[in-house]
């Protein structure tokens, strides 16, 4: 017995064939990449820790805590505050346990800066470098190295109780410190940036 084929019953079948296998080959392709998609990632993130003067920072802007402060004056009591004194307060910053370098911003607003403040920012100083980087912020890095060496950065600030000639002295022991200055410390990971000095 002889078997004819028709020439369309071959093509169909063919054309039947390749699309199968098409479709099957295309499947067993996206199963492979779904494989792929679904793998897990087992790195861990690097975390920033910083404490200032023991005290854990809570997010990358905070606001420094004065508490003691010491007070400079010929014609007041010591410890209390009038127009013509100066004053300073320093402030440790203890990197134990950060895994990545730091770069910390020092913003200082006194009264040139909010003229509701009643003291002006003299000087600042560190024990490591300390860069100016705007009119009222200072700038400085604590490196992996200093991290590991388990060093701290000291900071202290200097300013003045002004005598402007229009300011009564103060009258209530109850007046917080920031109604004279406050400090923002503002802590981001460094990654190599320069700190540009300011020059206005």
């Amino acid at each position: 017995m002889k078997v004819v084929f028709n020439k369309k019953i071959v093509i169909f079948l063919i054309v039947a064939f390749s699309i199968a296998f098409l479709y099957f080959g295309a499947k067993g392709t996206y199963t492979a990449y779904e494989s792929i998609v679904n793998g897990k990632v087992g790195n861990k993130i690097s975390q920033i820790h910083l404490k200032v003067n023991g005290e854990e920072l809570e997010s990358n802007d905070n606001v420094i805590v004065i508490d003691d402060v010491t007070w400079t004056s010929t014609h007041t009591r010591t410890g209390k505050l009038s127009p013509g004194s100066t004053g300073n307060f320093q402030f440790e910053l203890d990197p134990t346990g950060s895994e990545v370098a730091i770069l910390y911003e020092i913003e200082l607003i006194d009264k040139t800066v909010d003229s509701t403040k009643m003291v002006t920012f003299q000087n600042v100083t560190c024990d490591r470098t300390l860069v100016r980087t705007s009119a009222n912020v200072y700038s400085g890095i604590i490196s992996l190295s200093d991290i590991q060496s388990s060093l701290k950065t000291h900071v202290t600030v200097y300013f003045a109780f002004l005598d402007d000639g229009d300011i009564e002295g103060i009258q209530e022991d109850n007046q917080v410190f920031d109604d004279f200055f406050e400090v923002h410390l503002h802590v981001l990971q460094y990654q190599g940036e320069e700190l540009v000095a300011y020059t206005g």
